[in-house]
């Protein structure tokens, strides 16, 4: 009898193959989409840290306390604070003559910065907040003079930066807004500040 030579093993083996090839694919695909998802979940994660922290600080230039970041104190004193009248203002510009930013309360630094780097250089110089396990969250407040001379208006427009970024120089959010008091507003902290009540809000790019 002639031996026959059967195919049968040799087809297995290759559909074998193509279902583990495509089984290893389908893995990797559903790998991916979690990385992604986890991934987009820390950035939303951080752009709400950084939207809070521009609260935090409109919260900051508000209170009315009596500690040193809320008052000048004597002429022989050094720190930074946030003015209240444009004599007090000029008093702090010559107190960061050296330094542009100390605690988180700076000088006028210039026009309109899209970009990020700018900050990212100056992480020492910021005013840090409580954060979530895993983030660090920062801003910065530039003290602008505005040109009115009126005594009811408000002699200073506040350029509020605020950065959030995860551990180990991971992902993070940088976001900038222009804040105004109104005329006439409640001192209170108890109403808080709502986004719909910041003049200009944008992110900044790496």
């Amino acid at each position: 009898m002639k031996r026959q030579h059967g195919l049968a093993l040799p087809v297995v083996v290759v559909l074998s193959g193509l279902c583990s090839l495509l089984l290893l694919a389908e893995w990797r695909s559903l790998a991916w989409a979690q990385a992604l998802g986890h991934s987009a979940a820390l950035r939303w994660q951080l752009q709400q840290s950084a939207l809070d922290a521009l609260r935090l600080a409109v919260e900051d230039i508000r209170n009315i306390a009596t500690d040193s970041r809320h008052q000048m104190g004597t002429t022989s004193d050094q720190h930074a604070f946030f003015p209240r009248t444009t004599q007090e203002w000029q008093v702090l510009q010559t107190r960061l003559a050296v330094s542009d930013c100390q605690n988180g309360i700076c000088r006028s630094l210039g026009p309109d910065n899209p970009f990020l780097s700018p900050w990212l250089a100056r992480l020492a110089k910021g005013q840090a907040v409580p954060a979530v396990a895993g983030q660090t969250v920062t801003y910065w407040v530039e003290i602008l003079p505005t040109s009115t001379t009126v005594e009811s208006q408000q002699p200073f427009l506040y350029r509020i930066t605020a950065l959030a970024q995860s551990a180990n120089n991971g992902p993070l959010s940088a976001w900038q807004a222009v804040w105004q008091a109104q005329p006439n507003a409640p001192a209170s902290l108890a109403s808080p500040l709502r986004l719909n009540g910041l003049t200009r809000l944008l992110p900044l790019v790496p």
